[in-house]
């Protein structure tokens, strides 16, 4: 394939060669932002290169448990194989930009998803060639910044007082992106954070933490807001601490940090869950989490929900557990159990109508109610906020209805869908394209007013109606769980209740 050559100043003067992923875009591949020396210390940011750079090819990529493809991705579309994994030489980033840049332009970075246990920035779901793209051919052209950090036991383990190591490897990426991408044509001081489920997360606390302040203006943040995944607390991280010992057949610290990664990685899918930030008081800083305000020089925040997030999980939850011990499950837990058994009219019954009472609460407590609060506190503090309700179907299997992630497949169109999606793509990608360049995402719609709402449905975009969130969302649930806020965490809830 063609390439592309720059010469990067602020990284020593070298040259630096992607690779061209279509006539009118370059992407340069697996640049080193950050050395680890040892398992659990924290990243230290490389800021010059010793030698000219091919970027033509992704770095290696964090460990973690054999890729699984989704089973509703055609065989034809099915992804390349990973690049090879490790754990020391993971930390690099993606930039994808137009071949020619005219000017500064803005920039996107992007934190991918997937638990925290399982993703990689090179992922093809991930490829913002299309995006770009469809930049340029808007006359908005911007760049695409992906980032790889490390996950799980290795990423967000608590060792020796300190945890959190994916977080300041993503930090330590947006310093260089700060420093460094100007050498690529973006501007340094228009920079957007944004990503999905973890990654969305991630830029959530990336917008409190008082060391990510002033390396970027904006956020978007798809699905999943703290409140849904406040900090794992000190004793359950510990626990997890003994796990991996456990099932890695080691006793001292020391040990864990010397264990062959492969062993680190088995235990991570017997240990099960979602991991994720541990309130070590550091990078998190100090509570309460729920309603903590981003710094007070973000421009604007655009955030929203898929309409049906939990039914990606039907599967997973039935396979887990029998339908008819979920009331059984939730009067364990203690406060609300009881109150929420009521509230969704869940019985010890095995049948359909009791698993979607479920799948109903659980896309409630961990998707709908924290980003309906999101919405409301930002907006109460004065922040330029735009709030989104994606409500299209999985584009390969309708069934699936709007879940939790197919938002992603459409915001990178990397999978080809039936052409019938072709003008939805593009004014859904037109809204993140016009936000990244500082305009009213959605302004297109009505003659550059500024619109706060939408909701995406039957293949459009379309100004929010009076009463249509109410009606596609389970707003009345959402103000009566607010009743029991602090009582329960959302993502604590349905582990215990659900694993």
């Amino acid at each position: 394939m063609p390439t592309s050559t720059i010469i990067a100043p602020s990284l020593g003067g070298v040259k630096i060669t992607g690779i061209d992923t279509s006539k009118t875009t370059t992407q340069f591949r697996g640049l080193k932002f950050a050395t680890i020396e040892k398992r659990y210390d924290y990243p230290a940011r490389i800021d010059s290169y010793p030698t000219d750079v091919d970027a033509t090819e992704y770095g290696p990529i964090p460990p973690q448990p054999p890729q699984t493809i989704s089973p509703v991705i055609p065989a034809s579309q099915h992804p390349p194989p990973r690049p090879k994994s490790d754990e020391f030489e993971c930390l690099n980033l993606n930039i994808m930009r137009p071949i020619v840049v005219q000017k500064p332009l803005p920039v996107i970075v992007w934190i991918f998803p997937g638990g925290n246990f399982t993703g990689a920035a090179s992922d093809k779901t991930y490829d913002s060639t299309a995006f770009v793209e469809r930049s340029i051919d808007k006359g908005m052209p911007v760049l695409f910044v992906t980032i790889n950090y490390r996950l799980s036991l290795y990423g967000f383990l608590y060792m020796d007082g300190r945890a959190n190591h994916g977080l300041y490897d993503q930090l330590t990426a947006l310093q260089w992106v700060k420093l460094h991408i100007a050498d690529f044509g973006g501007n340094p001081h228009n920079i957007t954070l944004m990503g999905e489920s973890a990654g969305s997360l991630a830029t959530h606390y990336h917008s409190v933490n008082e060391n990510s302040k002033g390396l970027f203006r904006r956020i978007g943040m798809m699905s999943t807001v703290i409140e849904a995944r406040t900090p794992r607390p000190l004793e359950e991280a510990l626990e997890i601490v003994q796990k991996a010992k456990k099932f890695c057949g080691v006793v001292t610290d020391d040990e864990l940090r010397t264990a062959p990664i492969d062993k680190l990685v088995e235990a991570i899918s017997l240990i099960g869950g979602m991991y994720g930030p541990v309130n070590e008081g550091g990078f998190v800083g100090q509570g309460p989490f729920v309603d903590k305000l981003p710094h007070s020089e973000i421009e604007s925040i655009l955030l929203g929900n898929c309409r049906f997030e939990a039914k990606f999980y039907g599967p997973k939850i039935q396979q887990l557990v029998p339908t008819k011990e979920f009331y059984s499950r939730l009067l364990e837990v203690p406060s609300v159990g009881a109150e929420f058994a009521e509230m969704y009219n869940i019985k010890p019954t095995e049948d359909k109508e009791n698993f979607t009472n479920t799948l109903l609460m659980y896309d409630d407590i961990s998707y709908g109610q924290p980003m309906h609060n999101a919405v409301n506190s930002l907006r109460k503090a004065g922040f330029k906020t735009y709030h989104y309700l994606f409500d299209e179907p999985n584009p390969f299997l309708a069934d699936l209805d709007a879940h939790h992630g197919v938002d992603v497949l459409y915001l990178f169109n990397s999978y080809k869908f039936d052409k019938k999606y072709d003008s939805f793509i593009d004014k859904y990608q037109t809204g993140w394209i016009r936000f990244a360049n500082g305009l009213s995402p959605w302004g297109y719609l009505d003659n550059e007013r500024d619109i706060e709402n939408v909701v995406m449905l039957d293949q459009s975009i379309h100004e929010r109606e009076e009463g249509e969130y109410e009606k596609r969302r389970n707003v009345t649930a959402f103000e009566r769980l607010n009743n029991y806020r602090g009582k329960f965490d959302a993502y604590h809830l349905t582990k215990r209740y659900l694993m």
